[in-house]
């Protein structure tokens, strides 16, 4: 069977890499939700500033030190302290970034779990479809850890039956959680099976999804 590669499963609105005029995704931003004003990061911020982002219309509130957690990815270098590159802003002052608001909640959730030094496999969505959108949103943002992990999910589902793909992402999800459960007691850390059922249970399908509505 054909292996999935990052270049088919690109979306049509993936944009091109930030230039260092100020644009992102190649484009100012002059729709809805934002104009073209943008502005640098001031030097003297505090490294764990609590940002508010327009992301494709959809606002987040997350701390700074959370953007930063990939310091390889696009996020990190446009929002690190001491930054000078240019972010537009829309017309609520909020910094806007041009990409899928609803995949974005998956990049976001995956910062937060590697801030923590929890298990960054567990933001993975379960359903196939988004795995291919957040492929083409990690390629576009520079995440490539993200990135991976969704395409070796994606082509572990492409080896099963389409049917089963929750089992498949259950059965994944459960093996990083133990490895690194077996890591962190080895250093004399405990923690419960809470969390990651915590965690399970907001990924597997069930009725309407709020977000169907964006």
């Amino acid at each position: 069977m054909t292996s999935i590669s990052s270049s088919n499963l690109a979306l049509d609105n993936t944009k091109p890499p930030v230039h260092a005029g100020g644009d992102v995704g190649g484009s100012k931003v002059h729709d809805g939700h934002s104009h073209s004003r943008e502005q640098s990061l001031p030097r003297n911020r505090h490294l764990d500033d609590i940002l508010n982002i327009n992301v494709g219309g959809k606002k987040y509130t997350v701390r700074r030190t959370t953007l930063l957690a990939d310091q390889k990815s696009r996020l990190a270098e446009w929002f690190r302290v001491g930054s000078m590159k240019h972010i537009p802003i829309d017309k609520g002052g909020n910094y806007y970034i041009d990409r899928d608001a609803k995949t974005f909640r998956h990049i976001l959730e995956y910062l937060r779990l590697k801030k923590e030094k929890f298990v960054p496999l567990l933001a993975l969505p379960s359903k196939p479809d988004e795995l291919a959108k957040l492929v083409s949103e990690t390629e576009a943002l520079s995440l490539t850890e993200l990135k991976e992990m969704a395409m070796d999910l994606l082509q572990k589902y492409q080896r099963t039956e389409e049917q089963h793909y929750v089992t498949s992402y259950v059965q994944v999800a459960l093996s990083e959680f133990e490895s690194w459960l077996f890591e962190h007691e080895q250093i004399g850390g405990r923690i419960g099976n809470k969390k990651v059922d915590a965690v399970l249970d907001d990924k597997l399908p069930s009725g309407q999804d709020e977000w169907d509505d964006i």
